[in-house]
């Protein structure tokens, strides 16, 4: 890809928390997950043709991702709640604040006990990177 045929685009690659619509997340056999929305983040094209991008996710109490690997790395940036990623056999508790990465090959998942009070609301940036409809964003581990 031409350096010079990539645009920045406002509408694209700024978005504000409190756009668009949650929309529910999907297994990798378009089943939907219980008590998980994804909000579209931003998005870009790399020069070498794939995508890097960044979206919102939310977890309702007692909701939880199945275990699961990705295509490429990713990190999580915790906005607000509590709650587990599970990465290496190891549950590690996690708050608005933290950060986590993930090497793509670790199988992982993330998980909201059913007795806290409010959601976790998190950022997941990646690459490669698939929309949070995808179900190709996650393979089962």
């Amino acid at each position: 890809m031409d350096v010079q045929l990539r645009k920045w685009r406002y509408h694209e690659h700024l978005r504000h928390i409190e756009e668009g619509e949650w929309m529910p997340m999907y297994d990798h056999e378009g089943r939907e997950l219980d008590g998980i929305e994804g909000k579209q983040g931003v998005r870009g094209q790399k020069q070498d043709g794939s995508y890097i991008g960044a979206d919102w996710i939310r977890m309702q109490p007692g909701a939880a991702f199945p275990l699961h690997t990705h295509a490429g790395d990713h990190e999580l940036y915790f906005i607000d709640g509590v709650g587990f990623v599970q990465i290496d056999g190891k549950d590690i508790l996690v708050t608005g604040g933290d950060m986590i990465h993930i090497p793509a090959e670790f199988a992982h998942n993330v998980w909201v006990p059913d007795h806290v009070r409010a959601p976790l609301t998190f950022v997941a940036a990646g690459h490669p990177h698939s929309p949070t409809t995808s179900k190709e964003r996650m393979q089962p581990a």
